[in-house]
């Protein structure tokens, strides 16, 4: 009887695949061909300006007879205008003093205060990063616990955008599955099918929540190798030890449970959200988008209003996608912090969704006609 169950409840998952791998499979997999050429691009251009680099490096430090003459002009607007002229002996620019210094600089300044604008007598001292901590401070910024992961952090931008549609496609797969059920009235046929509204509604919650995600992770993971190959090369073109530049700053274990662990938290932050999508979606007779914020809005003003309270505000924010400075649901730059997971939040919120899942059964069966 359970392998029954299992089989039917597998064979919806593979119906809800087929019927949607549009967004649960093509639109990740675009997505990332499309960050792979840009990365790409991205490769060769900063070759191609590497080579231009190098020959006006080649120019300007060429040695011989010919000079360098750094000129700034001062105009009547007070603006500066930096000139920099290559001469040989044949201009009327005298040469620097001693001739065997290569290359020379004169600078020119067209202005009749002099002194007040341009005192070059003067000592003059530059000390950069004055307001960096001192060895003995601490600092709070995350980045100065990335050592040896540095590129960790621009890997994981990378899936943040993987992250984001992956968001938005889920969303709008949840607002639309029962819906459509009942708008083409497919919802008849698998009511004579052998299966139950529980294996349905599930089988759709469990697509959002676990099978999408772990599609668009496999499909994030594969880019940033990929990226993580194309930045080897570019350090190689550029004669550098691609070992000691980019596979020494990268924690591939992090770079490979960090998603997935993040995930999970998420799951458990996010699945109150998904299932009041899912009951949006079998209540909804027009628009399941304005059935699932209306509610939700109206609480919020009401309960501002008549109490003066922002309990319901705090319980959908703790629980929808965010990235705040205090707070992120979703988004996992470093991993996630599971110290800092409010378990009571957790355990109101999987309670809620047991009550969202159960009104959505309830509405499959016995309202699922839409006029």
């Amino acid at each position: 009887m359970a392998t029954t169950q299992t089989s039917q409840f597998m064979t919806l998952l593979q119906r809800e695949f087929r019927e949607y791998k549009t967004s649960l499979f093509w639109t990740p997999v675009i997505t990332a061909i499309v960050l792979g050429v840009l990365m790409l691009g991205s490769v060769v251009l900063a070759n191609r300006i590497s080579v231009v680099g190098d020959t006006v490096l080649e120019a300007l430090m060429r040695k011989g007879n010919d000079n360098v003459n750094i000129t700034i002009s001062i105009g009547e607007d007070g603006e500066e205008e930096v000139t920099v002229v290559e001469t040989s002996d044949s201009l009327d620019i005298p040469p620097p003093l001693d001739q065997a210094a290569a290359p020379g600089y004169e600078v020119y300044v067209e202005d009749g205060d002099v002194d007040e604008r341009w005192n070059f007598s003067r000592e003059w001292n530059f000390t950069p990063g004055t307001d960096q901590p001192s060895a003995g401070d601490e600092s709070d910024d995350p980045l100065d616990e990335m050592s040896g992961r540095e590129l960790n952090v621009m890997l994981s931008i990378v899936h943040g955008i993987l992250l984001l549609i992956l968001l938005l496609t889920t969303t709008n797969y949840l607002l639309s599955s029962l819906y459509d059920d009942r708008k083409d009235r497919s919802v008849l046929f698998w009511r004579s099918m052998p299966v139950t509204e529980w294996q349905v509604v599930l089988s759709k919650f469990v697509v959002g929540l676990i099978v999408a995600p772990l599609l668009y992770i496999a499909i994030s993971l594969l880019l940033q190798l990929a990226y993580v190959l194309l930045m080897i090369l570019l350090v190689w073109r550029m004669d550098q030890d691609p070992f000691e530049v980019v596979v020494g700053n990268i924690d591939f274990i992090a770079l490979m449970l960090d998603p997935i662990s993040g995930w999970v938290m998420t799951a458990l932050l996010i699945a109150p959200v998904y299932a009041w999508l899912l009951c949006a979606s079998a209540l909804a007779r027009r628009s399941p988008f304005l059935m699932a914020i209306t509610p939700v809005i109206g609480l919020v003003i009401a309960e501002g209003i008549f109490f003066g309270t922002e309990i319901v505000g705090n319980a959908v924010s703790r629980h929808f996608p965010h990235v705040s400075d205090s707070s992120a649901v979703g988004f996992y730059l470093f991993g996630p912090d599971w110290m800092a997971l409010d378990l009571l939040s957790v355990a109101a919120g999987l309670v809620f969704t047991g009550i969202a899942l159960a009104a959505a059964v309830w509405l499959r069966a016995h309202r699922w006609e839409l006029n």
